[in-house]
Formats: structure tokens, C-alpha cells, sequence
């Protein structure tokens, strides 16, 4: 394996490959397969991996191995991965190899357009608009399959639909059918049926406690039910006072900006935030850490002293998320914007996990058409702020959770997260969200 590249192709002996595990139990059909091999050839290697002394694990096409081995094929052209290929990396590859067949159903083939995507963004991350930004978008599973971006997109949208309606779905004899009636649903009360079956089916351990921590209510009612002094971190993404759901409309963001946020007068914004501030600090523990996000312009000063006025203490010296790019709503005045900020302040003399770190955090956001928040935030951004602040085991307490992301995150360093929000809608994405991943 050593002179082999990763997917590099060669011809070995067909008696060095073993099936492994992941092969398929049910070979179906091989006479047509079998056809087209004698009248075309073997027109696509088969996917193995390197193992011991110059043996190989078949990954994909074992309806074709057993064709080669019927007919005492004894050498045949395969493609090769390495052993460090990751199970992540091994499924992907199962998964393509179904896109050679020719008998797909229109659902079929929009329910594997969808793993494959999920899959891919599991190993590579979700890739954020501008250039030069790493990840998995639309267009790459476009291309990895042969179809264009829209044609994805809306072959996810068919299978989320028809896995929530699939009695609706069920009556659809072409993938015209199930788009015509795609295009009279609505993506919402898609997710609301996905999200409502999650609920009345058994959800597994980890997505069941996940759900459980996303609390519909308001917080200042929910935070009384919480006891005094037992919370590590707080991690406050509080509406901003500044007209958000206009100014995203303005940059062109508007497809995820829901009619159910909740922005606070900015005449209310300080008591609003005075109050948030003391019933937090009421439920931390006697050393702890608080994390609050904002506009700064204008309310840098104003949060400023109402950490003060709560009994936290601060310092100027925000932390800054900063991104690939930036906007503006002013371009021929005004630079554009690719950070935002937060208060970290302080309840007694905690100690911070990752000791000394710098104050930047540099991540891609969230896609605007991935999104189902105005101001959803990236897990991987919310795990590395959550360890810099905490230690595993830590609770966190998450006011207005928004898009939920949070309790992911709390979820993936080890922390126990639970928060509240007003929102039925976004809970529902938020189910959907978790049970995807």
C-alpha cells in the first residue's frame, strides 16, 4: 500500500479481496448486471481497501464481485483507499456506488442524494458562502453526482417531504409528481410533521435528552423552575435591539428571517437586559463564567455598565467571532462588517479551561439558506467558545436558545445545556436538525 496513492486505481488479483462487513445481504438480480459486464466491460473499478500483506476489503460493488467471481475473472481493475479511511468515508463510498444503478425509484434516488450530502458535510464541514471558504456545499454533491445545484437542493426537499408525508407522497408515480406537489407545501409544516413524528416515536438516548433541554416558554417564567447558584455557564444571545429582522431583509438574508422573532423595543432594551442579567447571575454557581452577545453599536456602553449594575464583572476586551467576509449596508460609506462580539463576564474568580487563548475566534457562519435563525451561530464556533470558559461536565444555561445550535455544542464537549425559547418553529427545525446527524 505504501506506492499507492489514496483512489489511485490498479489491477490486482481478484482472489486478494475479501468481502468485508458493510457488503450488502441482498444481491437482487445479477443477470442484467452481468450482461452489461460481458457486452461493456467492468466500466467502473471496484472500491477496496488496503489491508495485510497485499490483501484488500471490498467497500463497494460486490454485485459486480460476484459477477467477476462466477465468470473466474482473476484479475481486475479497483480502486484503492487506504486503511485510514474513516466509517464517515467508508459509507459515502457505499453510498455512491448506488448511484450507477439504473433502476432507481424517484424517491430511492432522492433519499441517497440526501445521505450523501449529510454524509459528506459530517466529514468536511458545511462550506460558507464566499470565496475561498472550506466545507461541503450543494454544488459539490452536484458535482460528485452529476446534477446541478437546484437539482439537489430539491431532491433533499422531496425526501424530507415525503419522509413527513409519505401517505401524500405515496400517490406520486414520477419525481414530476412529488416536485408539483412539493411546491404546494410549505417547508415549515414539513418540519413540524417530521419534528411531531420524532416525538411520538422512540427517539435514542442522546436525541431524546436533547430534545428534553429545548424548553418552550419564556424565560423569565422557565428560569424560576431553575434553583439558585448551579449553573457554570450562560451563554445569552438576546435579541439585539436593532431592528434585525429589516436590516437582514436589507442584505438579502431574508429566506430564514422568521415572522416569530422576537426583537425588543429598543426603549425596553436596557431594563429587558438588566432583567435577563440578574436572574442568570441568580442561578450561577459561586465561580462562573457569563457569555453575551450584542450590537455594539449602539449598546457597547449601555450592556457594559448593566453587567456592572447585575453584579458581574467584565472587561472591555471582548471576544470577537471573526468571519470570512463581511457586510454592509453603506458600502460606498462604510467598511464592511466580518466580526461580531461578546461580553465574557465573571460571577466571583472562575478559572477559564483553555488558559490564555486569544480573544479571536475565526469560523465560517452558517450559510444564509441553512439557516433557521437570523443570528444561528456555527456549533463548531459555540463547542471552542463553551471549552474556553468551562470544563467538561459543566452546566449551561442558554436563555433564548434560537436555532438550538447550543445544545449541540453543549452536547459535543460534554457539557449539559438546557435553555428556552418562545418559538414552536424552532424547535421544530431544531428536532429535525438533531435527528439528521
Amino acid at each position: 500500500m505504501s506506492n499507492i496513492d489514496v483512489g489511485e486505481v490498479a489491477m490486482i488479483p481478484l482472489n486478494n479481496i475479501t468481502v468485508g462487513e458493510r457488503a450488502r445481504q441482498e444481491m437482487g438480480d445479477l443477470n442484467e448486471i452481468e450482461k452489461s459486464m460481458k457486452e461493456s466491460g467492468l466500466i467502473s473499478p471496484l472500491a477496496v481497501m488496503a489491508g495485510l500483506n497485499g490483501s484488500y476489503i471490498l467497500l463497494a460493488g460486490e454485485r459486480r464481485y460476484r459477477v467477476l467471481r462466477k465468470n473466474e475473472i482473476e484479475i481486475v481493475p479497483v480502486r484503492i483507499y487506504p486503511e485510514t479511511i474513516t466509517d464517515l468515508e467508508i459509507k459515502v463510498i457505499e453510498l455512491a456506488e448506488n448511484f450507477y444503478r439504473k433502476d432507481f425509484e424517484f424517491w430511492e434516488f432522492d433519499n441517497l442524494v440526501r445521505e450523501t450530502h449529510q454524509l459528506q458535510q459530517a466529514i468536511h464541514g458545511v462550506k460558507a458562502p464566499g470565496p475561498g471558504s472550506l466545507g461541503w456545499s450543494v454544488e459539490n454533491t452536484g458535482d460528485m453526482i452529476g446534477a446541478s445545484k437546484g437539482g439537489v437542493s430539491t431532491a433533499i426537499k422531496r425526501a424530507n417531504a415525503r419522509e413527513a408525508f409519505p401517505e401524500l407522497f405515496n400517490h406520486c408515480k414520477t419525481q414530476k409528481d412529488a416536485s408539483k406537489l412539493l411546491d404546494k407545501m410549505s417547508e415549515a409544516v414539513v418540519k413540524e410533521a417530521l419534528a411531531k413524528k420524532m416525538e411520538l416515536g422512540k427517539m435514542s438516548g442522546v436525541v431524546q435528552q436533547l430534545s428534553n433541554s429545548f424548553i418552550i416558554g419564556d424565560f423569565f417564567e422557565k428560569v424560576k423552575e431553575i434553583p439558585d447558584g448551579i449553573m457554570h455557564l450562560v451563554e445569552i444571545d438576546p435579541p439585539y435591539g436593532i431592528d434585525l429582522i429589516n436590516k437582514k431583509k436589507s442584505e438579502g438574508e431574508s429566506q430564514y428571517v422568521k415572522e416569530d422573532y422576537n426583537e425588543i423595543d429598543i426603549f425596553d432594551y436596557d431594563n429587558f437586559l438588566l432583567k435577563t442579567f440578574k436572574e442568570c447571575y441568580r442561578t450561577m454557581s459561586e465561580h462562573s463564567w457569563l457569555i453575551c452577545w450584542f450590537g455594539p453599536d449602539p449598546w457597547f456602553e449601555v450592556i457594559h455598565n448593566l453587567l456592572f449594575e447585575a453584579g458581574f464583572k467584565t472587561t472591555r476586551l471582548c471576544g470577537i467571532w471573526v468571519k470570512p467576509s463581511g457586510q454592509s449596508r453603506r458600502p460606498e460609506m462604510h467598511l464592511a462588517n466580518s466580526y461580531e462580539m461578546f461580553f465574557y463576564a465573571w460571577k466571583g474568580r472562575p478559572a477559564m479551561n483553555k488558559a490564555g487563548r486569544s480573544n479571536v475566534f475565526q469560523y465560517s457562519p452558517v450559510p444564509p439558506n441553512q439557516k433557521t435563525h437570523p443570528t444561528e451561530r456555527p456549533v463548531e464556533l459555540m463547542k471552542d467558545i463553551y471549552e474556553t470558559f468551562a470544563f467538561p461536565g459543566s452546566r449551561v444555561l442558554i436563555p433564548f436558545l434560537g436555532s438550538g445550535s447550543g445544545l449541540i455544542a453543549a452536547d459535543e464537549v460534554g457539557m449539559a445545556g438546557v435553555g428556552f425559547e418562545l418559538s414552536k418553529g424552532y424547535r421544530d427545525s431544531f428536532l429535525v436538525k438533531i435527528h439528521n446527524k
